[in-house]
């Protein structure tokens, strides 16, 4: 088994969070729930291609692809495999994947592109290129020039408003007081969100909301507790919202969780809880 994490060169902080480098020898089928976490994340795959679908429908809808993106999502999605795992993760923030991808981010939701459907023949290159290279260092470092010069290339810059509304959404700020400090009213900010974002500030602070009720929870607070933690109003509606956003109660996800803390070897980030195995 091989599992390499990676941060990017200097000049991609802030756009790119990490890479990371897998292969898993032959198993049985496996299920992985990925939940929302803030981010922007594109999966390719080497060997067998993953089975994608929506937590919400009970993943009976999916998608058979070599390679996609998830972004601007507000529920959780289930992905399949089976056989040989082998492959290679990263994770953008929203403004990063706005940049490179120079794409309203909303665009992106309705389904998992692949990379081929959002960059066309040099996103399929790409892909075969990484697939072609003898490690993961030769890997990262592809990824490290091909992001920075999109980075460089891009027309694309975000909104100040936007950078700053989003760090107000996640420090916990009401809405109406974010469109204050800002000065843009609940549309545009709305419609900004969707261009830069992929979601709308609301569901951007569910989602965040939801991530620092799991981050209280399995740092061993019940789940009253980090329900008020998280600013629930109360713990059932911390329910609903484990429920409407993962498809399982709160009780079955801990459980399947296994105690493991936030940013551990399943998560895509540090101190948040991206991942749930499901069998």
């Amino acid at each position: 088994m091989e599992s390499v994490r990676r941060e990017p060169v200097p000049v991609l902080r802030g756009l790119v969070h990490h890479y990371h480098g897998f292969r898993f020898p032959d198993v049985v089928e496996r299920s992985r729930l990925e939940l929302p976490c803030g981010a922007v994340t594109v999966l390719i795959a080497f060997a067998e291609p993953i089975r994608i679908g929506l937590a919400s429908d009970g993943g009976t809808r999916t998608f058979q692809r070599a390679s996609f993106l998830s972004a601007g999502r507000a529920v959780a999605a289930i992905g399949r495999h089976r056989g040989h795992i082998h492959g290679l993760e990263l994770t953008l923030s929203h403004p990063g994947a706005h940049r490179v991808l120079g794409l309203r981010m909303a665009e992106l939701a309705a389904g998992f592109p692949t990379l081929g459907e959002v960059l066309g023949r040099e996103g399929e290159l790409l892909v075969e290129q990484l697939a072609g290279l003898p490690g993961w260092e030769a890997r990262f470092a592809r990824l490290d020039a091909y992001l920075t010069r999109r980075a460089a290339d891009s027309r694309v810059l975000p909104a100040w408003q936007v950078t700053r509304a989003a760090h107000l959404v996640a420090a916990g700020w009401p809405l109406r007081d974010i469109q204050r400090d800002v000065g843009w009213g609940e549309r545009h900010l709305r419609s900004r969100f969707l261009e830069q974002v992929g979601m709308s500030p609301k569901a951007m602070a569910r989602v965040l909301r939801l991530q620092a009720a799991l981050r209280a929870y399995l740092a061993g607070c019940g789940w009253s507790q980090a329900a008020f933690l998280a600013r629930y109003h109360d713990q059932a509606h911390l329910g609903h919202d484990v429920k409407a956003i993962t498809g399982l109660t709160p009780g079955r996800l801990a459980e399947l969780r296994r105690g493991a803390p936030p940013g551990s070897a399943l998560d895509r980030l540090p101190g948040r809880v991206t991942s749930v195995l499901l069998g």
